[in-house]
């Protein structure tokens, strides 16, 4: 190897960040912190059962009952079946939590060669007593740099195995998933931006794609609707305005006997509070009108109730004029860029998705459709310019809020540092050094709390940024907002509080001379890890429990139920949050990277970081499975980039080896760690572009192999060979020569290739075991549904979907029908009562909540028409009778 002056050996172990029994301090200082949540989690979910497992609630599709033992909730979620998980939170949420346990396992692999690492760093480390050594080997010691420089390819052989297993298991997933629900209508349909002013009709648009496709059976252009949206917001206002003065009339309950609710709506929707209804409000008011002055203040509050009911009824006749015009005119006016087609069968809308169905640039671009519910509709009928403007201004604002966040973060690094803090309290070093409970608090704690504050506001931020940037489907908000709060993490975590002790440091010797910084760096890296260890350590164990407790949530909920009146404003504080990943997988991948980059120097976070996969697993599989409700489903669509972004982080770890060898001047190792660079360059670019696209779409021999009436595995058909049989691993050639020893290792080095292959592929043509367990437990019995296909639309036109139905006339892989029109939803398990919850005193969940737009029911959005012109409104919701 190459020779240069060495740099000298850092000391970790009597460095700033790394004395052993700070880290046993931490871990104290972490368990008791999270086992205080996590009891007070095990003792609460008693008292308030519906606040800690609202899930349990739901009429449809609900979990199974938790334990009622201490522990008995793990119990419960750790046996929950993932075809459950499936049918009730939906493909996204299985995945994510397939990847936590896929990310647990490789820890625990990658644990087991950290404890090689630290035995060969032990034993090559010179003649120091093995009790002084082991701890340097194991918190960030770069010597010797042999076992880096193996470290790096083993660690890439397994993660690279890992990750090409999950891939494959995620796609054969994914596209099972789409072949049941390709007779739904999102499954069938494509999204159509850039439509010029010729074919911007309904007829033009299918006359093209039914040219140059398939036949098209449905196709919406989105309208302009800002003066009708305008007033249905308005009509929502004035309804909650009428709901809370009714409530404040009668209470919510009301206890007045004979009460009721029914006689009172068909008063008040007939047109306006008469004399009947005036004298029942007056009949059923609460005791404190009853008195002289109360009788007066009623009288005004009546009054004010005829006007908002005036105001109401004109703005909801105005709406249902509008609407009625609009769906009425033959030749509409006032037309986006954007439209909806559907396709009489899936495989031409994956075909459309595909092609390039127009000659002239940026015109009639096609992409799958999105889950009607995952319509930004707020964003739909932006024309490109004014969305590429919005997003050219929304990046430009998040790199100068990522330019002042690190900042802030560099001066918050100094803030807390030993020096600046000397400075501050001089007597706090004497004191620091003799109670390692304050060293590790001043050192580790008081670090990582201030900066996962700060940091707990980047995603609102980043969110409220992707919602103005023109984006036009949820799901895409949320994947942008995963990537930029992800790369802001690595950033502001992995990067400024690593290079700010570095700088503060030694900031007179790197401005005396800059050559000096590389090797500042070289020096001063390897020493941080302890403080990653312990920020792994303290979000595992400390952390991850309190989202158990649910602070932030049920702290809104409970101060938004203290100024609730009206059973809507009961429904949506007791209503389950919505999934929302890209607040939940950032920080998980943060953890892995930071695994990553520090494997070799220090062994142990592997250990720490399969306990923090551990236990995300377990809680975010409670908290998915019995707490959270799912918005959309993309059926997977965003795991494929998730893995893209873990791959992609592997560069952080390759230049910290390359840098410390280089630096060492080993460059010898340096050379032969560049095929690395390489291989990860080449998985970057082709290979997960191939995965992309392989996921996003179906293959032509599965929409051919998976038709109605056929078993949907290879022994249904014995005409066609096996896949796998098919499929060979890349072949390593043919031995040369008549030498036995290069023909037997040729042999076993191909032996060994076609095992570790066998392992990774997985054979997209048989049925996962998931989806076959799926069919058994829910798919309906009958000639309706085969093999859990659902069959054309003309077959199901007879089945009801009526409040009143019996579970089991349910399709089990969700359609909605209103009328003769077939509408359905990308989502198993899904119709229009998805969300229905029991009842309690204070409301009825009888209306969906107003979330996805403003003034239209959730409940509404379910086909491809604008809400406004299509969507349910919001009626009037009577206080409850006690």
């Amino acid at each position: 190897m190459g020779t240069m002056d060495p740099l000298p050996t850092p000391d970790p172990a009597r460095d700033y960040l790394a004395h052993a029994s700070d880290l046993l301090t931490q871990t104290v200082f972490a368990v008791a912190l999270g086992g205080s949540a996590f009891l007070a989690f095990c003792l609460l979910r008693f008292r308030w059962p519906t606040v800690y497992a609202p899930r349990m609630r739901l009429l449809f599709a609900a979990p199974a009952l938790v334990g009622k033992t201490l522990l008995g909730w793990i119990t419960m979620t750790l046996r929950a079946k993932d075809y459950d998980l499936l049918y009730s939170v939906g493909l996204d949420a299985l995945l994510v939590l397939r990847l936590f346990r896929m990310l647990c396992a490789l820890s625990v692999c990658l644990s087991v060669w950290g404890v090689v690492v630290a035995i060969l760093k032990v034993v090559l480390a010179g003649d120091a007593p093995a009790w002084e050594k082991l701890p340097r080997a194991m918190l960030g010691w770069e010597k010797p740099l042999i076992v880096h420089f193996a470290s790096a390819y083993v660690f890439t052989v397994l993660v690279y195995i890992y990750f090409a297993r999950f891939a494959f298991e995620a796609v054969s997933l994914r596209w099972h998933y789409l072949l049941r629900v390709r007779n739904t209508r999102p499954a069938r349909s494509v999204m159509v931006t850039g439509c010029p002013a010729e074919l911007a009709t309904e007829h033009r648009l299918k006359e093209h794609f039914e040219a140059t496709v398939g036949r098209v059976t449905r196709v919406e252009v989105v309208p302009q609707l800002a003066r009708l949206g305008s007033v249905v917001r308005r009509r929502e206002h004035l309804l909650r305005e009428i709901e809370q003065l009714i409530a404040a009339i009668l209470g919510n309950p009301c206890d007045a006997p004979g009460y009721d609710r029914d006689q009172l709506l068909e008063l008040l929707t007939a047109g306006g509070p008469d004399h009947e209804a005036r004298q029942l409000l007056r009949a059923w008011s609460l005791p404190r009108f009853k008195t002289q002055r109360g009788a007066r203040r009623l009288d005004g509050m009546l009054d004010a109730l005829g006007d908002l009911l005036a105001k109401f009824n004109h703005a909801d006749a105005v709406v249902d004029q509008v609407r009625q015009e609009w769906l009425a005119s033959s030749g509409r006016r006032d037309r986006t860029p954007v439209a909806f087609v559907t396709f009489e069968d899936a495989a031409s809308a994956h075909f459309a998705a595909q092609s390039f169905t127009c000659s002239q640039p940026f015109q009639l671009r096609t992409d799958l459709a999105p889950e009607p519910r995952d319509v930004f509709w707020d964003n739909i009928a932006l024309p490109f310019p004014a969305r590429l403007l919005r997003g050219t201004l929304s990046l430009l604002v998040y790199v100068l809020m990522l330019v002042y966040w690190l900042t802030i973060s560099l001066l918050l690094s100094m803030l807390v540092s030993p020096e600046t803090l000397e400075s501050i309290i001089p007597k706090l070093p004497e004191l620091v050094e003799k109670n390692k409970w304050l060293r590790g608090l001043f050192q580790y704690t008081t670090p990582t709390f201030m900066l996962s504050l700060m940091n707990s506001l980047v995603p609102y931020i980043l969110n409220w940024l992707a919602r103005v940037s023109g984006i036009q489907s949820r799901s895409r908000i949320q994947k942008s907002v995963l990537q930029r709060y992800f790369f802001f993490l690595i950033a502001n975590v992995l990067l400024i509080f690593t290079v700010s002790r570095t700088i503060l440091t030694d900031y007179r010797k790197w401005l005396e001379n800059p050559a000096q910084i590389p090797r500042l760096f070289a020096t001063n890296l390897p020493g941080a890890a302890p403080f990653f260890i312990n920020y792994i350590i303290l979000y595992g164990i400390g952390y991850y429990p309190i989202q158990l407790l649910q602070l932030g949530s049920i702290s809104l909920a409970v101060l938004r139920r203290m100024v609730c009146r009206t059973p809507r404003e009961f429904a949506q504080a007791l209503r389950p949050n919505y999934i929302d990943w890209s607040f939940i997988l950032p920080q998980p991948m943060l953890v892995f990277v930071i695994m990553a980059t520090y494997s070799s120097l220090a062994p142990i976070v592997c250990v720490f970081a399969a306990v923090y996969f551990g236990i995300a697993f377990v809680v975010t599989k409670y908290l998915v499975y019995y707490v959270y409700a799912r918005e959309f489903e993309t059926a997977g669509e965003f795991i494929v980039p998730v893995l893209k972004m873990l791959a992609g982080s592997l560069w952080h770890y390759y230049c910290l080896i390359i840098g410390l060898c280089a630096l060492n001047g080993a460059f010898g190792y340096v050379i032969l760690l560049f095929p690395l660079l390489w291989a990860n360059g080449y998985l970057l670019s082709s290979v997960s572009a191939q995965f992309y696209e392989n996921a996003k779409f179906l293959p032509l021999d599965l929409w051919h192999r998976y038709q109605p009436g056929t078993a949907g595995n290879t022994s249904a058909n014995d005409s066609h060979v096996s896949m796998l049989d098919r499929l060979q691993p890349p072949q390593l050639g043919d031995p040369l020569g008549s030498d036995e020893g290069p023909q037997w290792i040729r042999k076993q080095a191909h032996r060994l290739w076609s095992w570790v292959f066998s392992r990774i592929y997985i054979n997209p043509e048989q049925t996962p075991a998931i989806i076959a367990h799926l069919d058994r437990s829910y798919s309906l019995s009958g000639p309706d549904i085969e093999h859990g296909l659902l069959l054309p639309q003309e077959s199901l036109g007879h089945l009801s979907l009526d409040s009143a139905a019996p579970e089991e006339s349910t399709p089990r892989f969700s359609t909605t029908f209103g009328g003769a029109e077939m509408r359905a939803e990308l989502m198993l398990g899904r119709d229009q009562r998805e969300g229905r919850i029991q009842a309690d005193e204070f409301t009825d969940f009888a209306q969906s909540p107003v979330s996805l737009l403003q003034g239209v029911l959730d409940q509404g959005l379910c086909v491809y028409e604008h809400p406004y012109l299509v969507g349910n409104l919001p009626t009037l919701w009577l206080p409850m009778k006690r």
